[in-house]
């Protein structure tokens, strides 16, 4: 947003007025200082209800206009964690690639797949501008039904953060998944690492 001596010469106000009322809305979490860079919008955190839903799915849901921006797209050999996690050979080809993920235009987080090319060969890179779980269903067949989950605080790289336009100390939320189809198959890899103060988990336990 424009500076506070740009503001009050628009406002015809005291400099020290329009200093004021940002300080109270920083209280109020609605801007943020980020040092070096200015004053922010502080977006109103994503609530996800955490159910096997694909991010296009999520986000639709929730009335919110999903995009993605491809950031990685290429084919490398599975080494032996991932070959170990996927069951297949060590050395088979595997599809990675790494997608900014959007809503209504605001960055949330970045998501990381790998995919073995010999279960879903010829994926283009413009075969990924929408929901990777209906890719798989309507060209492959392939349903997700199941995916183990881990969670984790992280500090983003630098080059993460650049991608995620935050500053690199900036608190990320991260998750690690594997996806089973249903056949009980461990399909897909996938590490998302989503925007700390712009996505959130709602979660729901039982004692049996």
């Amino acid at each position: 947003m424009p500076g506070e001596r740009e503001i009050a010469q628009d406002c015809k106000v005291a400099r020290m007025t329009i200093r004021r009322a940002i300080d109270q809305l920083i209280q109020e979490q609605k801007l943020e200082r980020r040092v070096g860079s200015g004053t922010f919008i502080t977006y109103t955190p994503i609530i996800h209800k955490f159910r096997l839903k694909s991010f296009t799915e999520e986000m639709t849901s929730l009335g919110l206009k999903p995009s993605s921006k491809l950031l990685i797209f290429e084919y490398v050999k599975a080494d032996a964690i991932k070959s170990s996690l996927l069951n297949v050979p060590i050395g088979s080809v595997l599809l990675k690639f790494s997608r900014l993920r959007l809503a209504e235009g605001v960055v949330l987080g970045v998501e990381t797949i790998f995919l073995p090319n010999a279960y879903f060969p010829g994926i283009k890179e413009e075969d990924l501008n929408g929901s990777l779980y209906s890719l798989l269903q309507e060209r492959y067949g392939i349903q997700i039904i199941n995916a183990n989950t881990s969670f984790s605080a992280s500090i983003p790289s630098q080059e993460l953060a650049d991608q995620l336009e935050i500053q690199k100390n900036r608190a990320c939320l991260e998750l690690e998944m594997t996806d089973l189809d249903q056949n009980g198959r461990i399909i897909m890899l996938a590490k998302c690492v989503y925007i700390g103060n712009q996505y959130k988990l709602n979660l729901s336990f039982d004692t049996v």
